[in-house]
């Protein structure tokens, strides 16, 4: 049997969907570019990409990224191997989209004027109640990715550079006010305050019903903080604003 998945002619994408052309092999001759995608098409091959990505979110997980099979989150969406390794050549790159579409959420606030607000670290514990297996996602590969060989090494590294690099920046203005506890720079408040938030959620998959990882970081931010988040977020936007360019 062949090592190649037969895959249906209705399941099969070409490589060359989409716009652009290429040289013909030996020639240097442009070859002439792929008819367009039809909209049914491209609205067919979003679905089956976001199908693929929905399944293997809780494999990755809940074995990991060495652990998960590429044939298994195949079986498990109802598409072929070689239809899966189409929109993802390799178990990496799978692995990176599930991450960023895991994190978009958090990661969209990272550019945010004054930096990210702690009132949406507790909004992001809050909505993950509801999906476990996106804490389990980022309990496994972030722990796995400490290794530097690991795929997920670099995007993790630089996800928590900018998460504290972004939280730093709302905090220092609660630091330049006097508003941290006794001990704290913004830098050291935005680092306890994220490792409550991870380790408490890594307890919440062991005791679902005990531990409520938003009311527990509200307690912990206020023993760091010592005025309530909401005058934090209006002088934030005080500054944010007085920094702008005044208006002709």
């Amino acid at each position: 049997m062949s090592a190649v998945d037969e895959t249906p002619a209705a399941e099969q994408e070409s490589a060359a969907d989409g716009p652009g052309s290429a040289d013909r092999p030996g020639t240097g001759e442009p070859v002439a570019a792929a008819a367009p995608v039809a909209p049914g098409r491209y609205r067919k091959g979003v679905a089956k990409r976001e199908a693929i990505l929905e399944a293997a979110l809780p494999v990755f997980g809940k074995v990991g990224f060495h652990g998960a099979s590429l044939r298994e989150i195949a079986r498990s969406c109802g598409v072929s191997h070689q239809s899966l390794m189409h929109y993802f050549p390799t178990k990496d790159e799978l692995l990176l989209a599930v991450l960023r579409r895991r994190d978009e959420r958090l990661r969209r606030h990272f550019d945010d004027e004054g930096g990210m607000r702690l009132a949406e670290l507790v909004a992001l514990a809050e909505y993950n109640v509801d999906v476990p297996a996106v804490i389990s996602l980022f309990i496994t590969a972030s722990a796995e990715a400490t290794s530097t060989d690991h795929p997920a090494h670099d995007y993790y590294a630089d996800h928590y550079d900018r998460i504290i690099g972004s939280t730093s920046a709302y905090l220092a203005v609660a630091e330049a006010r006097g508003w941290l506890r006794d001990g704290f720079t913004a830098e050291s408040a935005a680092r306890v305050v994220l490792a409550v938030q991870d380790g408490l959620q890594l307890q919440w998959l062991y005791r679902r019903d005990d531990v409520q990882v938003a009311d527990l970081m509200r307690l912990v931010i206020g023993t760091v903080v010592t005025v309530p988040t909401a005058e934090l977020d209006a002088a934030v936007r005080e500054q944010v604003a007085a920094a702008r360019p005044a208006s002709r």
